[in-house]
């Protein structure tokens, strides 16, 4: 797999367009916040925030901001990819996905952006590990369609439940009671559909929020640490560490990698 950019499009302005035209590269976009229209062939897609798209090379596209709701999203071009690495995405001219992993993904493709523009040592193997990770979740979404609609659906409930009470102490068994299940089956479910447990999915969504903090607010470690739920300030670093990669600290730097004695 060969990376050719990697984009961040933000506060994008009313006129905000691409005429039609074949792309050059494999696409991978996720939508953030706001709307925005791809026009692929004949048919025409409206996605939003939470929304995923994968354009395959050589696709005739367009596409068009809502000038009510201008759009931001990651995307990143790519080509040379082999069939093991896009098992599913490469067997169509393009694929939507509807992640319920947003959280999580919008956090990897941020990390996969910051590694490109600092373009530190090692950062091509680096970005490209990452850029397989997202392909690796994608994909597992899109074969989690073949569960049974009953377990998508509590999935999906258990996400919700989490994102919502995400900085709440965390009780699985408040959670099983939640959506009327045992702890055992809620756990099992999850992981099936997901790929992870719910409290790997808690903190990769604590830890989402810890970084945006980091890097747009003024607050400190330790007041983020308390307002996320962790009364250990050392867990919260180890947390932090092995889901970024990096200590809270260097974030906190905005995004400066630490060198390999620094970590």
């Amino acid at each position: 797999m060969n990376i050719t950019s990697v984009l961040f499009d933000y506060q994008m302005g009313r006129s905000w367009s691409i005429p039609k035209s074949p792309t050059p590269y494999h696409i991978i976009l996720l939508v953030i916040k706001g709307k925005i229209t791809y026009t692929i062939g004949d048919t025409v897609i409206s996605l939003q925030r939470g929304d995923g798209l994968f354009i395959q090379a050589g696709t005739l596209r367009s596409a068009l901001t809502d000038p009510t709701e201008p759009h931001q999203m990651f995307s990143v071009h790519f080509n040379d990819a082999l069939e093991c690495e896009m098992p599913m995405l490469g067997r169509e001219a393009y694929r939507t996905i509807r992640t319920i992993s947003f959280d999580y993904l919008k956090q990897r493709f941020s990390l996969l952006y910051d590694c490109w523009i600092g373009q530190m040592p090692c950062y091509e193997i680096i970005t490209k590990g990452i850029m397989v990770e997202i392909l690796g979740i994608l994909q597992r979404e899109l074969m989690s369609k073949q569960h049974p609609s009953s377990k998508q659906s509590l999935a999906m409930h258990i996400q919700q439940y989490i994102v919502t009470h995400y900085r709440h102490p965390f009780r699985l068994k408040d959670l099983a009671q939640h959506v009327d299940r045992t702890p055992n089956y809620i756990s099992s479910v999850f992981k099936e559909v997901t790929g992870r447990t719910p409290v790997e999915y808690l903190h990769q969504v604590r830890i989402t929020a810890a970084r945006e903090m980091l890097l747009n607010t003024d607050m400190t470690i330790k007041e983020i640490s308390d307002y996320l739920g962790y009364c250990d300030q050392t867990y919260f670093n180890h947390i932090y560490k092995k889901n970024i990669g990096y200590p809270p600290t260097f974030t906190a730097k905005r995004g400066i990698k630490p060198t390999e004695d620094e970590q």
